[in-house]
């Protein structure tokens, strides 16, 4: 037997947590998406810059 408020994100919510999950109590993932985002930018820029500053440094060993 159907009804219709069985696909309500409620009746989700209870049904996850009947068969052993769980639902957070707010939506973060927004956040923490944002700060991976800008951390993994800063980890990419100094791995770019340390790089850059091998080349700079191992050419000069080459040219004299």
């Amino acid at each position: 037997m159907s009804t219709d408020n069985e696909s309500t994100p409620d009746s989700r919510a209870h049904a996850e947590a009947a068969t052993g999950g769980s639902t957070p109590a707010m939506d973060t993932g927004g956040t923490y998406r944002a700060v991976a985002v800008f951390l993994a930018v800063i980890v990419i820029a100094a791995l770019a810059y340390g790089l850059v500053q091998t080349a700079i440094k191992a050419s000069a060993l080459f040219t004299g």
